[in-house]
């Protein structure tokens, strides 16, 4: 799996450990990020339950205010951190058979608009919360390691070139490279590396409303 990860970006694997808990196998692929230590205030668990919900049953600080049903756009989780999460493991726990996670490395996007409109993208978040910076790059160097980040929902362009950018992800051209993986049987596993791809969610069919996927966040993976 790790091989896969450094090479893609991601690594997914069928049924991985199913007895186990999302934490166990978590922390058993690296260090997690522990959330309610974190953020105390925040409410957020380190392990988060991701199920189906309209746009009336949750607010606008999460994406099914904004989406509900519909399809998720690609995104970076929480890109309004001023260090978002390293990596982000999926988890299946009651799965469906028409419902996807989108996946696309950055290559694509870097192939249409170019890296120095990326590296000159400033964005400023929808509204101030803890641990999160005012203005934030689109690429940014984190020690030795680059991070890209983009979220049509809680970032906002500020210049010429993150409007370039905001554009960009809304052109076809980059949905014949999106990868669709999915997650159908307890235990199926998605590894993310969320500072060199993007992730998204298909729409929700009303055979898989009871789809239900566990989300932990990691900020190093074992060698």
């Amino acid at each position: 799996m790790l091989k896969s990860l450094e090479r893609d970006g991601f690594t997914s694997q069928k049924r991985l450990a199913p007895d186990l808990g999302t934490i166990e196998v978590a922390r058993a692929l690296g260090r997690v990020v522990d959330v309610e230590a974190l953020l105390p205030l925040s409410k957020i668990p380190t392990v988060q339950s991701l199920k189906p919900r309209t746009q009336d049953e949750v607010g606008l600080n999460r994406y099914s205010g904004h989406y509900g049903l519909d399809a998720f756009p690609l995104h970076t989780d929480l890109a309004h951190w001023i260090v978002p999460p390293h990596y982000v493991l999926l988890r299946c726990i009651a799965g469906s058979k028409d419902v996807f996670t989108n996946i696309l490395p950055w290559a694509p996007i870097v192939d249409i608009v170019g890296m120095p409109v990326i590296r000159k993208a400033l964005f400023s978040r929808r509204r101030r919360r803890i641990g999160s910076s005012m203005l934030v790059r689109a690429l940014m160097e984190y020690g030795k390691t680059t991070i890209m980040r983009w979220d049509p929902i809680f970032l906002e362009p500020v210049n010429k070139d993150a409007q370039v950018l905001a554009s960009t992800m809304l052109d076809g051209r980059r949905n014949a490279k999106v990868i669709k993986i999915l997650l159908n049987e307890p235990g199926d596993s998605l590894l993310i590396d969320n500072w060199r791809t993007l992730h998204g969610r298909s729409q929700i069919s009303a055979e898989s409303k009871l789809r239900h996927v566990e989300r932990v966040y990691l900020d190093e993976v074992h060698q």
